[in-house]
C-alpha cells in the first residue's frame, strides 16, 4: 500500500519505507527503562513498581482498521495496552502525503481503568507518551536543532541550551554505571539521521518533539545489569515523543512533583517525515 513515496503494510498500517529509506513503525510507546529515581526508596515513591504492576512495560498493539479516505490519506486505528488489564489507549495514526513529504498526526485516547486500587495505588501515570520507530543499523549519526548537546528532560532544562548539534548515535548515550533511561532531548524542532550509503531521514516537529536514538530497545535497557550487557540489536530505535516525565530525585529525596508527570488524558502530536 502506497501513499506518495511511502509504503505501508496493508494489514497493520505500519510504515515500511519512505523513498529509499527503510522504516518500521511506529507503535505507541508509554514506558521507559526505569531510572534509579523511578524505583524510589523501596516502597516509597516507587513509580516503576506501579508501571510494572499494571503492565505499562508489556503493551500489545492491535490494528482495528486501515482506511484510505483518499489517495493522499491513510488512517490507521487501533488499541494499545497490556493483555491482562483493561487500561490502555485507543490510537489513531493519520498519514497524509503533501508537498513531497509524509505528515503524521498521532492521537491517543485513554481507555479502561487507570485508577485501580488492586495494587495499593490510586492511579498510575505513564512515564512517556510517544512513538517508536526502527531503522537499519547502518544509521550512525544524528543532527538536530533543539536542546543539547547533552540529554534533557522536563525537569532538567537549565543544563541544555537551544542550538544546532550533531553527534554519533553511540555518543548520545549517558554511560550510567547501572543502565537506565538516558539520552532524551526535549524541544527538538527537527532532526536528521544519516549513515554511510543510506538516505538521510529528516523529522520536523510541529512544533517540538522529544527524541532518543539508540541501538537497543527500552526493554533491553531495563534488563541490563551492567553497561557491557547492552548489545547492538542491529537496528536503531528512534523515539519521537509528545513528552516524557521528569527524572526527579526520589532515590534519595521527595517524590517527583506532579508538574513533571504526564497526566492520563487524550494526547495528540504531529510530525513530518522526509528523505
Amino acid at each position: 500500500m502506497r501513499l506518495g513515496a511511502a509504503a505501508f503494510d496493508a494489514r497493520t498500517g505500519r510504515l515500511i519505507s519512505l523513498g529509499d529509506a527503510e522504516l518500521d513503525g511506529p507503535v505507541l510507546d508509554v514506558w521507559r527503562a526505569p531510572t534509579e529515581n523511578d524505583r524510589g526508596q523501596g516502597p516509597r515513591n516507587a513509580l516503576a513498581a506501579d508501571w510494572e504492576a499494571v503492565g505499562l512495560d508489556r503493551f500489545l498493539h492491535r490494528t482495528a482498521s486501515v482506511e484510505r479516505p483518499d489517495d493522499r490519506t491513510l488512517v490507521v486505528r487501533g488499541r494499545s495496552g497490556p493483555a491482562t488489564r483493561t487500561l490502555g489507549f485507543r490510537t489513531t495514526f493519520t498519514w497524509r502525503w503533501r508537498h513531497g513529504a509524509l505528515h503524521l498526526t498521532i492521537e491517543a485516547e485513554p481507555v479502561g481503568d487507570w485508577h485501580d486500587t488492586a495494587y495499593g495505588h490510586l492511579s498510575v501515570t505513564p512515564p512517556r507518551m510517544g512513538a517508536r520507530f526502527a531503522l537499519p543499523g547502518g544509521y550512525t549519526d544524528v543532527a538536530w536543532f533543539g536542546r543539547g548537546p547533552g540529554e534533557s528532560y522536563a525537569d532538567s532544562l537549565a543544563a541544555a541550551r537551544v542550538g544546532r548539534f550533531a553527534r554519533p548515535i553511540d555518543d548520545l548515550q549517558t554511560p550510567y554505571a547501572f543502565p537506565q533511561e538516558n539520552g532524551n532531548h526535549v524541544e527538538t524542532r527537527w532532526l536528521e539521521l544519516s549513515g554511510d550509503g543510506l538516505p538521510t531521514v529528516r523529522v520536523d516537529g510541529e512544533p517540538h518533539l522529544d527524541f532518543t536514538a539508540r541501538r537497543w530497545t527500552s526493554e533491553a535497557l531495563a534488563a541490563a545489569l551492567h553497561p557491557h550487557d547492552l548489545a547492538d540489536s542491529g537496528r536503531v530505535w528512534l523515539n519521537l515523543d509528545h513528552g516524557q516525565q521528569g527524572l526527579g530525585s526520589a532515590s534519595c529525596g521527595p517524590a517527583l512533583p506532579e508538574r513533571y508527570r504526564l497526566p492520563v488524558r487524550r494526547s495528540a502530536w504531529s510530525m513530518t517525515l522526509s528523505t
